[in-house]
């Protein structure tokens, strides 16, 4: 691979930064300079940088991300008003359905789990806060897709989607249609699209103008969400917290949501 030359030199550690994620924590030198284009010293360089400061830790000749990132992490949350607002309102949505809650944002064509409130349930679904995922698959983050500029969404079509699950929409038709059902119900459902035997639902939260903020969103077992009933009573739980965190955050307009509407449209495929 030929080095990326266009990455200042004072740029380069956070340009390095970027090969790390949930798929590939740990890196080694000769991966990094295989992956970047770089010579080993020109990488070198820049994991010390980043090993001075806190950011990587070197463990038997590989690299991971250091618990500098966990203080980053806890100001970026600190930091976000409108999640301090939702956050008791959160709780009370675990504790009455047994599901983990999620508050997920979007940051260019990925959507961010700031915040995961883990269910009190036996078998649950664990996701990592912090964790980022492609605007196209998952409730949570399509739902943000949906209701994101139109720049946004043409970069998502223009760009190769990746296939995480045999159920990821990475069909442009198939993704317009799942973004139209979100816009007309104001709801966004999930199935195994990133992890097999997985559900979410997600609803907007909006701001004073009526702008999507956040995506809120259950998640859990699939079986649980492929049962009508309970599936109609997490959406209604949902529905209503999301108004009220949106009312709380300033939102003063007609509160346009469609939950009858949205579960027939999953009728056919939620037995």
């Amino acid at each position: 691979m030929k080095p990326d030359r266009s990455v200042p030199t004072l740029e380069r550690p956070l340009y390095l930064l970027g090969f790390f994620s949930e798929e590939r924590p740990y890196w080694g030198l000769s991966e990094l300079a295989r992956a970047s284009g770089w010579s080993k010293a020109t990488c070198l360089r820049s994991l010390r940088v980043l090993e001075r400061y806190g950011m990587l830790v070197r463990e038997n000749g590989r690299y991971r991300l250091g618990t500098r990132f966990l203080h980053l992490g806890t100001l970026v949350k600190a930091a976000y008003p409108a999640r301090g607002v939702a956050l008791p309102l959160m709780q009370a949505l675990r504790d009455a359905t047994g599901q983990s809650v999620q508050w997920v944002v979007r940051d260019g064509l990925e959507g961010v789990y700031l915040e995961v409130l883990e269910a009190r349930v036996r078998v649950r679904l664990y996701i990592a806060p912090g964790r980022r995922a492609p605007l196209y698959a998952g409730a949570s983050t399509r739902l943000l897709l949906a209701f994101a500029p139109e720049e946004v969404q043409k970069a998502v079509f223009s760009a190769e989607r990746k296939v995480y699950t045999p159920a990821t929409p990475v069909d442009p038709v198939r993704l317009r249609e799942l973004l139209a059902q979100t816009r007309g119900t104001g709801f966004a459902a999930s199935f195994g699209e990133l992890e097999p035997h997985s559900a979410e639902l997600a609803a907007p939260v909006r701001g004073p103008e009526g702008e999507v903020l956040a995506a809120l969103s259950l998640a859990g077992a699939e079986a649980l969400y492929r049962e009508g009933r309970r599936l109609g009573e997490y959406l209604h739980a949902l529905n209503r917290t999301a108004l009220e965190v949106s009312r709380r955050l300033g939102f003063a307009g007609a509160w346009r949501a469609d939950p009858e509407g949205f579960l027939a449209s999953l009728a056919a495929k939620v037995p």
